[in-house]
């Protein structure tokens, strides 16, 4: 917490230590940082997965992965391609660290799925935006 008192009915500040983007939903958080003029991400670490949205046999999938894939590249954020697990229990097996707080982008409303209680394995805090 940075600001505040943790009493119900008041606000409070809190600073992200990681983020965790999903499939498409990173693609417009990216193109955000660009509108902004963001250099770099400030979070002490980003990672943006592609889990659902396989390749296939044709070039479509592939080239929705280049911009996130290039954008991680100028941003500072690790860049996980399709194949390589699910984004949640993937995310908590490299970066998982016990007290950290998590904002995440996600598919369903709120920015949560069905795997993300993964991270609270970890006891980290974790807050949906997407």
């Amino acid at each position: 917490m940075v600001e505040g008192r943790p009493v119900q009915g008041q606000e409070i500040r809190i600073r992200i230590d990681r983020t965790l983007l999903q499939d498409t939903a990173g693609a417009p958080a990216m193109l955000e940082f660009e509108a902004l003029g963001i250099d770099r991400v400030r979070a002490e670490q980003c990672a943006q997965y592609v889990d659902d949205n396989l390749l296939q046999t044709d070039s479509k999938n592939v080239d929705d992965h280049r911009y996130p894939q290039s954008a991680c590249a100028k941003f500072g954020i690790y860049f996980n391609p399709p194949g390589n697990g699910i984004s949640h229990q993937a995310h908590m097996g490299r970066f998982g660290v016990p007290g950290k707080t998590l904002l995440e982008t996600g598919k369903r409303q709120g920015g949560f799925d069905g795997t993300t209680g993964a991270n609270q394995e970890h006891g980290a805090s974790r807050t949906g935006g997407g």
